[in-house]
């Protein structure tokens, strides 16, 4: 009995400890990611019209504040659904498997 007991307790501290990584690689993503700055700007460039850029930017949900952005991805995480990717305009996670 206190084998199992043990097992146990070893198995939820490996879960536990392997959700705060994951955790902390997806902060560490969201991180970089806002750090980088606008990726509109850098994907369309300056000659794509301001209103249009603006579009998108309200479409990809990136004209909200971070924290909003943050749960949003997070959401996105753990339910599987990477987003879509700016440039292939396809599933993320499509187009890392690909």
């Amino acid at each position: 009995m206190r084998a199992i007991a043990a097992g146990l307790a070893f198995l939820g501290k490996r879960l536990t400890q392997a959700m705060l990584v994951m955790l902390a690689i997806l902060v560490i993503a969201f991180a970089v990611r806002t750090a980088l700055g606008d990726p509109l700007r850098e994907i369309m460039g300056e000659a794509v019209p301001e209103s249009e850029r603006e579009h998108l930017r309200h479409e990809l949900g990136l004209d909200q504040p971070w924290p909003v952005q943050f749960v949003g991805y997070l959401g996105g995480a753990v339910s599987g659904d990477l987003g879509t990717s700016m440039i292939y305009k396809r599933p993320t996670l499509e187009v890392v498997l690909a």
